[in-house]
């Protein structure tokens, strides 16, 4: 049977990815607090009874075209509707681009360390992928010939898990580079509302050929659960992306939802303010523990814990024993050495340090 599949799926691995809580919670017997997952730590602006009102309407499908959520996305990011992209979260839309990109055999520029799903989607399209090393300005190291020899280059701004955040003017020239080798870049913009939303090039998209930027409510306004994201890029290759979308991708509750919460700025502000605080205090309580976080410019930390002598995965165990989910930071090609973090409110991240003393303390 194995024969017959296409290459690309039969040979897909495992993408390890934070947040399970549910699978922690069969073994504690607990919903344990998650610092796995990078999420608004304000949570979600109040969405009952836009669900109520909305749970009318469950005998239609959605608006396939879903013009609410796009033109809600085009104002947000200052662009024109047939530029917007919708997706069931960033997931979807990676997938999307990648297939619309990548044919048998093209290459895929991936950074490293940064998000799994690039390699992954890249891979289930037919791409072969070649791990690119991040200079210390934080941008891809790339040979002019290495660049115009890819079909497909990914950049994640703010990266993930690093936290160190590009300007507008560097991801500028790195999309000048790839319209000159014809590369198509997609920009991963993900957690830049929880960031610097000045940095983002979003509004460079529409006039470039193959710019592609994308941003993600998930993580902005707090909504795993909802799988919400939209992409910009020009108007042509937007409406090929929309012919090549799974219809009804997006369930009617969830659209409504992100037409509401793409309207909530207060609600972004007031995070952004939590997390400038509460970073610092954060970093500085992981170094009184004798751990070595790295400078981080959004809602999360890597933290480097060689100097606890433990290996992440050990200490991750110990951690979530305590109640506490951390990232352990295998997947991202970085060892045994490294956790990663989200930043919560100050209560919450007493609860992490405490939870890591603990586990640090513990040597049986």
């Amino acid at each position: 049977m194995i024969n017959r599949i296409r290459r690309s799926f039969a040979g897909v691995t495992t993408c390890q990815h934070g947040g399970k809580v549910q699978e922690a919670a069969s073994l504690l017997g607990a919903e344990p607090l998650d610092f796995s997952a990078n999420i608004n730590p304000l949570g979600s602006p109040p969405l009952k009874e836009l669900f109520l009102e909305e749970l009318k309407h469950l005998g239609h499908y959605p608006d396939s075209s879903y013009r609410n959520f796009r033109r809600a996305a085009a104002k947000f990011v200052d662009v024109d509707v047939e530029c917007i992209v919708p997706g069931n979260g960033s997931s979807e839309l990676i997938r999307l681009f990648a297939e619309c990109c990548l044919e048998e055999g093209d290459s895929a520029l991936v950074p490293t360390p940064s998000f799994g799903e690039y390699t992954n989607q890249s891979m289930l399209a037919g791409g072969d992928v070649i791990k690119v090393d991040i200079g210390q300005d934080g941008l891809p190291i790339l040979s002019d010939s290495l660049l115009a020899a890819a079909k497909l280059l990914f950049l994640c701004n703010p990266n993930n898990p690093t936290g160190k955040l590009l300007s507008a003017n560097q991801v500028t020239d790195l999309a000048d580079r790839c319209e000159a080798s014809e590369t198509f870049l997609l920009v991963d913009e993900a957690f830049i509302e929880l960031s610097e939303p000045g940095e983002s090039v979003a509004t460079l998209a529409p006039n470039r050929e193959s710019l592609f930027v994308m941003r993600s409510l998930t993580k902005s306004f707090g909504v795993p659960g909802l799988r919400l994201g939209f992409g910009v890029t020009n108007s042509r290759l937007a409406g090929i992306l929309n012919l090549a979308r799974i219809p009804w991708s997006i369930g009617s509750l969830a659209a409504a939802a992100a037409e509401y919460l793409l309207g909530c700025d207060e609600h972004l502000m007031r995070s952004r303010q939590i997390i400038k605080t509460e970073i610092l205090w954060l970093a500085d309580s992981l170094r009184g523990l004798g751990l070595q976080p790295l400078p981080s410019r959004v809602n999360f930390i890597l933290v480097d814990i060689r100097p606890c002598g433990l290996a992440s995965d050990v200490l991750a165990e110990r951690t979530m024993r305590e109640g506490v989910l951390v990232r352990d930071c295998q997947s991202f090609g970085l060892g045994k050495s490294y956790i990663r973090v989200a930043v919560r409110n100050r209560s919450e991240n007493e609860r992490l340090i405490d939870a890591l003393e603990k586990a640090c303390r513990c040597r049986g």
